[in-house]
């Protein structure tokens, strides 16, 4: 009777040391994201609040709300291929038309449970780092640093990447039952011996949840099956759990396979092909880029910071070289009985499905719980096991607080940038907004920043007019655009249906769009595909090319802008899309 008495008090006090943990977590997570409530939306996620809202609740619905229309949807670009990016993600989809329908379509209980999902699976990061062996303090300590992980933000402030909190969530909950199944009890796990099975059980329903929230968690097998070679207890007696997870696998292919009509693969530059030349050298670079990423906090951009590093390579290499000897101390770091290899498995696995991909920051989130295992696995290594060793656990604490406090700093600067591209977004916007129009309109752009490719979708729901059709005639050779830069641009009319587009300070077509348009177009040179006659109603010639890009172009419209539907807005030093008149119209 004492014993179950004992049992049952060591059960509570831990029950509510992990509520106090998860409280503590909950309160961080507001201290610094509680400002992404008022975000709104940004980008892809006007794409998928009007795809979640014009689909239907089946399957088949769902997967086709799973889409981006990057080119030839949202906008047409005369200088890129048309391309829509199509994924098979049904359940967070369908999670996240739920949420828009219970909060009556305000993006604000989106953002909220973006803030849920974080703290879910922060909470599932601490009991994770108890399992490796970490103290209830490290583990916390370790997870409010995941928690506050430059890294992690866009998945967390940003509507879009929540498809990436909810894999995590669902994969590090079928890791848990994986690891209770295997023997890898502890706390509020341990259950008696006959409910083995109702772990392996709830290990496959997370993985298939896992698999229809996003496409990276299929090595999660793969991962677990790594961590093995620490166990004594053979592997013949999880071959129905491994049986189970392949059948779910070829299932899930063969679905996605059916709904995407087959791999649904998009081209250059989204994916690098693995026949392509140059492919092992690009996943390698990517692999170093996201290890810079998670170890040493390097924002990750897509195409230019990629391009920024492979100029640099013994920076790049040379703190690779750091980041890998840091994750060989934490697989040094092996127990009897502790899932030790579990960390760095999980770190390098996860990351294996995106490197063929574009970086982009959200990347980092899943594998960030690996990460969140070494950094513990290395700080136990400072402080030591022993409670004597008490200058060596101060240390350990102290550098805890210190990485806490740069972490925290540097992810509110990254916030801040955030909240000007989002601005910059809402000012284009806003602007056009005030143009007079239509049912049908064509917009031509000049000078858009890249961040408000979906200014059309945001201004067919700001105005309520439909079947306006967006073309970008050019993209502003800088992220956030004209305003506040060097940079001057000139618009000239030489009659009423043609023009002249001049820049000061930089060129068209250089830097990271540069390299975009030359892998989409597998060209050398990107000067070589606009001196083309283009689509969607006018031509285009390039007047002055350089080395390094275009400074000028040329413009001869269909129809005058002005007239017929047809507007022209024009981004420069002074304004963010300033509707031209054109010539007809003074």
């Amino acid at each position: 009777m004492m014993t179950r008495l004992g049992g049952g008090s060591k059960l509570f006090t831990a029950l509510v040391l992990n509520v106090t943990a998860a409280t503590g977590l909950a309160g961080l997570l507001l201290a610094l994201h509680a400002d992404s409530l008022s975000d709104g939306l940004f980008m892809d996620d006007y794409a998928h609040y009007r795809q979640l809202r014009d689909c239907d609740w089946s399957l088949r619905g769902l997967v086709d709300a799973c889409r981006l229309e990057l080119v030839g949807g949202v906008a047409q670009l005369w200088f890129l291929q048309d391309c829509t990016l199509r994924f098979f993600r049904p359940l967070a989809f369908g999670l996240m038309k739920a949420t828009y329908v219970a909060a009556g379509w305000n993006p604000f209980w989106l953002h909220l449970a973006s803030l849920g999902w974080h703290l879910l699976v922060c909470v599932l990061v601490m009991l994770l780092l108890r399992r490796l062996g970490a103290s209830a303090l490290l583990a916390w300590g370790v997870a409010s640093l995941f928690a506050v992980h430059p890294g992690v933000l866009a998945s967390v402030r940003w509507i879009a990447c929540q498809t990436e909190l909810m894999v995590t969530a669902f994969v590090l909950a079928a890791a848990h039952c994986y690891l209770s199944f295997r023997g890898w009890r502890r706390e509020l796990t341990a259950v008696h011996k006959k409910r083995t099975w109702l772990w392996a059980s709830m290990c496959m329903l997370f993985y298939a949840a896992a698999l229809g929230c996003r496409e990276n968690a299929i090595v999660f097998p793969a991962v677990m099956l790594a961590i093995e070679t620490q166990r004594r207890q053979p592997l013949r007696s999880a071959l129905r759990l491994y049986a189970g997870l392949a059948i779910i696998t070829v299932g899930y292919l063969a679905l996605r396979s059916v709904y995407l009509s087959g791999a649904a693969l998009p081209p250059r530059p989204y994916f690098y092909g693995f026949s392509e030349p140059g492919f092992l050298q690009f996943v390698l670079e990517k692999l170093c880029y996201y290890l810079l990423g998670e170890f040493f906090l390097a924002p990750i951009v897509p195409f230019a910071g990629q391009d920024y590093l492979h100029a640099r390579p013994l920076l790049l290499y040379g703190l690779t070289a750091v980041a890998a000897a840091l994750i060989a101390l934490a697989a040094g770091r092996r127990q009897r009985q502790k899932a030790g290899l579990l960390a760095p498995a999980w770190l390098l696995g996860f990351m294996l499905p995106v490197l063929p991909v574009f970086a982009s920051p959200h990347h980092l989130y899943l594998p960030a719980a690996g990460w969140a295992g070494c950094t513990a696995l290395i700080f136990e290594r400072i402080g030591g096991l022993s409670p004597a060793r008490w200058s060596r656990r101060a240390l350990m604490y102290a550098s805890l607080v210190i990485l806490g406090a740069g972490f925290t700093a540097l992810t509110a600067s990254f916030g801040v940038v955030f909240d000007i591209a989002s601005q910059v977004e809402d000012q284009v916007i806003a602007e056009m907004a005030t143009a007079d129009l239509h049912d049908g309109d064509t917009l031509y752009v000049v000078n858009l920043p890249v961040i408000a490719h979906y200014a059309r979708y945001a201004l067919e729901e700001r105005t309520g007019r439909r079947g306006l059709r967006m073309c970008v005639l050019t993209w502003a050779p800088r992220v956030l655009g004209l305003v506040g830069t060097d940079l001057e641009s000139e618009l000239a009319w030489l009659d009423e249906r043609t023009c002249d587009v001049r820049l000061a300070g930089d060129y068209y077509f250089s830097g990271a769009l540069r390299r975009l348009l030359c892998e989409a177009t597998s060209s050398p040179r990107p000067q070589q595909t606009v001196e083309s006659a283009a689509r969607d109603g006018f031509t285009v010639l390039a007047m002055e090319v350089h080395e390094d890009g275009v400074s000028a172009l040329r413009f001869r419209f269909d129809r005058p802008p002005g007239q017929g539907g047809a507007h022209l807005f024009w981004g420069s030093s002074v304004r963010w899309a300033c509707e031209v008149p054109g010539k007809g119209g003074g």
